[in-house]
């Protein structure tokens, strides 16, 4: 082989080394970012709250029927004051479960994608001709434009 073969080959040699050390610096990085003992050491107030919160929605939905029912307290009467256009505290309640939960997968997704981005070069384009592919305007394009515009201002 002449010089200009043994550079090439070099050279993918070096790009191929690169990029296993990325892939390993993100397994890692992930490997963290899903270990729950670790969040909870860097989050515990995050934890015990979310611990509190679904300890009421299950106090809520396991409360025998015939409890609920069994006296009409004023405690009663000013719990359904507060309900929303006859709708009960468990339905209100998992709609927010459900509105919280959508709003920490929309976080975790946006911070993933972020995330390698920044790792893998090139995935931010990849990731919008994707979106675009899949004709998915508000979700996977408009996730990237608005961490690309977050990570600018951040």
């Amino acid at each position: 082989m002449d010089e200009a073969a043994y550079k090439i080959e070099a050279q993918i040699d070096r790009t191929r080394e690169r990029l296993g050390s990325n892939l390993r610096e993100l397994e890692h990085r992930i490997d963290a970012a899903t270990d729950w003992r670790e969040q909870f050491r860097a989050r515990p107030h995050l934890f015990l709250g979310g611990a509190l919160a679904g300890g009421a929605l299950l106090a809520v939905a396991l409360r025998p029927t015939a409890a609920r029912h069994a006296v009409d307290s004023p405690r009663e009467d000013h719990l359904r004051a507060f309900s929303r256009n006859g709708v009960d505290g468990r339905e209100q309640a998992l709609e927010l479960w459900n509105s919280i939960k959508g709003a920490l997968i929309g976080v975790a997704s946006a911070r993933i994608t972020a995330y390698i981005s920044d790792v893998v070069p090139g995935f931010e384009e990849h990731f919008q001709r994707a979106a675009q592919r899949h004709d998915t305007p508000r979700t996977a394009q408009s996730s990237m434009q608005r961490i690309t515009k977050d990570t600018q201002h951040g």
